[in-house]
């Protein structure tokens, strides 16, 4: 039976207001709504914020990570490495392309008509194993970078390039060459080979570091910083770049003259074709301002190929063959290291203008002082320090002292002006400190404190005994003698220029302090003249022209050896010196080293060399030099030679006669068994007349170092000693300045 329409209508409208919400609980569910609508955007708020921070930030970075994450390949852009010159633009260190074959197996694989004719290209052009690629680009078919072969010249480069356009270019065949590129790397290059090689010092093959030398004080500014470039594909899978290009590092301009350095090269090898020696250096400077203008020494070394022992001729092919791994590295750290500022040796009689200067500023000498030299100086019963004339020098006044380089006069100035003196001119000259040239690996010397100083210390260290100084250190004092009495730094770089030509630096003279008065200083300029001027039988001395200058010898231990280290330091004009120069002679490859006048004939080949080239007009009415019509023969019973052990009555060995190294004769040798040494226990001379060892008095706490040895190692003894006035067993000899 059907239900009427009325029960149906009624049913449906009960049905209707059972599922219809209550008013309430609509109201609810739109606040819940609302709240969660709310804290959804503020979230979405904050996320916003926070990317928009993050992104500000730190967009460089996470620009970066999204290219990396696209980047179907990238490179480098190598730096170049900022070039060295010479003070007139002269190239002395520059860089060369160099370039690297890259191979991308993702694609070179990815066809046969791709892989076949590459392979085969490459093994044309380069003479690859076939099997070997053929195996690389399977076991890695989805790299795309890999570098094959380096370092490949501009011209093996181009070989390959050239076959690739031509088969590329070939529209009768299928076959292509891809999947092949060349990436770019400099090269450090040397232009002039040996020249200034311990000054430039080399770089490593990337051209990041440098070592010793200017490639290394100044690396920083050398080197640069490498770009990159990134290759990705973009939203529109278009392949796109971003290139972030590398920053060349700066020019260093250096002091010196690479024609002047030339000259003094070639006149130091010369001297070791003809001579020889362990140790040859030579520094010439601007005495007005510090410069550098030339430095250089024996044994050289190739700055393109730096490990090679051979180039010098110093080592034979067979001893370098023949040396460990640890030998070799001994000599290779040697031959790099730069004597002139990293040897220590004693400077003989170069240190008593040094002496005589200290006297004069504290007014405890005058010119007109005058001092008896009787051969000697007597310092305890049968013990004496002899003079290098045996027979005495008779009566000097200051000047005479320099002139004849006397050892007794000097010992008597040492005493007179006292340790408390001495010892405060020392640093005020820069001994013992360095000079803060800008080279690495500078040494400081090695000084006796003035608490520590005895009597015979004050002795030996007045005729420049028994203290230790490098090359540049008496170079940088001496400047100060002689220009007037300012000390300089001395300095090899002049001025630093960015890559875009902009000078950034410019090293000027710097001015440290005052070493003595102008009158101090014009005394011992005449003094120093006068000395060139009267050397016999070997002299400095040019004709037309004014040179200043002063010898020194060492003897270094072990006392008996006999080996020695002679010196010569000069400038011209010596009136108003424009240029000053130093040479050391580390054991001249001869049986006497103390005789011949080593130092003397090369510095005097040298200023013959250069005047030229300096275009330095005479002084002096021309003629002849006084050496030239000196006798060759000294006063043989007069002159004890320097070395000689002079018998305890004082007479003259038989040999006393031979002449000296230019200065009177200033270092001439004899039979002797080196200098002795204070007996460092009791600080009393030795007594027993034979040398008590390696001890030298003044010389505590020497490195075992003296003078550096190419094998990077030094004297066995730890120090250099000289022979212008050492003693042994009580009794001085040596070279007698």
């Amino acid at each position: 039976m059907k239900k009427s329409r009325k029960n149906r209508n009624h049913h449906n409208k009960e049905t209707a207001r059972e599922e219809k919400p209550s008013r309430p609980f609509r109201k609810y569910m739109k606040k819940k709504l609302a709240l969660t609508f709310f804290l959804v955007a503020l979230v979405l708020f904050g996320l916003t914020v926070a990317v928009g921070f993050i992104g500000k930030e730190k967009e460089e970075e996470y620009g970066q990570r999204v290219l990396a994450q696209q980047t179907a390949s990238s490179g480098v852009i190598p730096f170049r490495r900022g070039e060295i010159t010479d003070r007139n633009g002269t190239v002395l260190a520059a860089n060369e392309a160099v370039y690297n074959l890259i191979l991308d197996p993702s694609v070179i694989g990815s066809s046969q008509n791709i892989q076949n004719p590459t392979l085969d290209l490459l093994v044309e052009c380069y003479g690859c194993d076939r099997a070997e690629l053929e195996k690389l680009i399977a076991d890695q078919p989805a790299s795309q970078y890999i570098r094959y072969k380096l370092r490949m010249s501009g011209e093996e480069r181009d070989k390959f390039l050239t076959r690739k356009e031509e088969i590329n270019n070939n529209m009768e065949i299928r076959d292509k060459i891809e999947g092949v590129w060349f990436e770019t790397e400099y090269k450090r290059i040397y232009p002039y080979s040996t020249l200034a090689c311990d000054l430039i010092g080399f770089a490593s093959k990337d051209g990041a570091s440098g070592s010793y030398g200017i490639e290394q004080y100044y690396n920083e500014r050398l080197a640069g910083v490498s770009g990159r470039t990134y290759r990705y594909i973009n939203e529109d899978s278009d392949a796109e770049q971003v290139i972030r290009e590398a920053k060349d590092g700066d020019t260093v301009v250096s002091t010196i003259d690479v024609n002047l350095q030339s000259l003094v090269e070639e006149q130091i090898k010369k001297f070791n074709e003809e001579i020889g020696s362990k140790n040859t250096a030579v520094v010439v400077m601007d005495p007005n301002n510090g410069e550098v203008l030339a430095m250089a020494s024996y044994p050289y070394f190739d700055l393109n190929d730096p490990t090679d022992l051979t180039v010098s001729g110093y080592y034979t092919e067979e001893e370098a063959a023949a040396m460990s791994e640890k030998d070799r590295l001994e000599a290779l750290t040697g031959l790099w290291s730069n004597y002139v500022t990293q040897a220590l040796y004693e400077p003989g009689s170069t240190a008593k203008p040094l002496t005589i200067a200290a006297g004069l500023e504290e007014g405890k000498l005058s010119e007109s002082n005058s001092y008896v030299c009787d051969g000697g100086w007597d310092y305890a019963e049968g013990k004496r320090i002899n003079c290098h004339r045996l027979a005495g020098h008779g009566t000097l006044d200051l000047e005479g002292a320099i002139v004849e380089s006397c050892n007794d006069a000097l010992i008597q100035i040492g005493q007179q002006i006292g340790t408390g003196v001495f010892c405060k001119y020392q640093p005020v000259f820069g001994l013992g400190s360095r000079t803060g040239i800008d080279l690495p690996g500078e040494e400081n010397g090695i000084l006796k404190k003035e608490e520590e100083m005895s009597e015979i210390d004050l002795v030996t260290n007045s005729f420049g005994q028994n203290f230790n100084a490098t090359v540049i250190q008496m170079a940088a004092a001496h400047c100060s003698l002689i220009n007037g009495g300012q000390y300089y730094v001395p300095h090899v770089v002049k001025e630093i220029i960015r890559s875009d030509g902009t000078v950034v630096e410019t090293m000027d003279k710097t001015l440290v302090r005052e070493t003595v008065s102008e009158s101090t200083s014009e005394f011992l300029k005449k003094a120093m003249t006068a000395m060139v001027d009267e050397q016999r039988p070997w002299s400095t001395a040019i004709p037309g022209y004014e040179i200043g200058g002063k010898t020194g010898t060492a003897e270094k231990l072990p006392r008996e050896d006999r080996k020695y280290v002679v010196s010569f330091t000069s400038f011209l004009p010596a009136s108003d010196p424009e240029y000053f120069m130093m040479v050391v002679i580390d054991e001249p490859n001869v049986e006497d080293q103390s005789t011949g006048g080593h130092a003397t004939n090369l510095t005097r080949s040298l200023w013959e060399a250069i005047i030229p080239y300096l275009n330095l007009f005479p002084t002096r009415e021309t003629g002849e030099a006084p050496s030239e019509t000196a006798s060759p023969e000294g006063p043989a019973a007069a002159e004890a030679p320097e070395g000689a052990e002079a018998p305890e009555n004082a007479e003259a060995p038989e040999e006393a006669g031979r002449p000296g190294n230019a200065e009177n004769p200033e270092e001439a040798g004899a039979p002797g068994n080196g200098d002795g040494a204070e007996n460092p226990e009791n600080g009393q001379p030795a007594g027993n007349g034979e040398a008590p060892g390696a001890e030298e008095p003044g010389n505590e706490g020497a490195p075992e170092g003296g003078a550096q040895t190419p094998e990077g190692g030094a004297d066995p003894s730890g120090e250099t000693e000289v022979s212008e006035g050492g003693y042994s067993g009580g009794i001085f000899q040596g070279d007698f300045e």
